[in-house]
């Protein structure tokens, strides 16, 4: 399976509100996975202005996946939503993560899906997740572990960025892997430019994303 880091830098507004506004689609995945968390600007929410789903069935999904803490698959939404209930509680994380993981790549053999964007980490807030992170690439880059999955795309927070890059490194390493290096796609950035002018002469200003660098791999 391809590992892709799909580098998110976020404005300066998002992190100072802790909003994530924009969100630059990969285009053909089969499946997008994301943390059941419908209300306020988040992450879920941000996807779902992308691709132009409806906020009232996306909350009534989370709340579900969230009572029920399993995976829940929305396929009447394009690409599928794969939903994985929230696993930081008041006091940090939750010790559910790896069933919770296992289970989404369960799934994801079960729905035969070729391409997966795992958007959990693109927007980071707190401490940095590091024990999490390292535990999804035990998993995911374990030489036991077998999927349809031929390329999951992985969204980090650039202020993640090189601490899950060591993370990777160190999981290789200890597996012997041929390949030590992540591959690296940095997404496009988001700004607020002036798209009209009211006749008043104020300005209309709308978020939107960059041009997209392409993909490389880290050196």
């Amino acid at each position: 399976m391809r590992l892709i880091f799909c580098v998110r830098e976020h404005t300066f507004d998002e992190i100072y509100m802790g909003h994530q506004l924009g969100f630059p689609a990969i285009q053909g995945v089969d499946a997008i996975s994301a943390t059941a968390n419908g209300k306020g600007f988040t992450p879920l929410t941000a996807i779902a202005r992308t691709y132009g789903w409806g906020r009232e069935q996306l909350e009534m999904a989370s709340a579900e996946c969230n009572q029920r803490q399993e995976v829940a698959v929305v396929s009447a939404l394009t690409p599928c939503l794969l939903l994985v209930p929230k696993t930081r509680g008041d006091n940090g994380w939750l010790p559910d993560a790896d069933r919770l993981l296992i289970d989404l790549l369960a799934a994801a053999t079960h729905l035969q899906l070729n391409s997966l964007h795992f958007t959990h980490f693109g927007f980071l807030q707190g401490r940095l997740p590091e024990m999490e992170m390292r535990r999804i690439l035990e998993i995911l880059l374990s030489p036991s572990h077998t999927s349809t999955l031929s390329v999951l795309y992985w969204d980090i927070d650039r202020r993640g960025l090189n601490s899950l890059i060591s993370l990777y490194r160190a999981v290789a390493r200890h597996y012997r892997l041929a390949v030590d290096r992540p591959e690296i796609y940095v997404a496009p950035k988001y700004e607020w430019r002036e798209v009209n002018r009211t006749p008043g002469g104020n300005s209309v200003h709308e978020f939107m994303a960059q041009r997209p660098d392409l993909p490389h791999r880290f050196h």
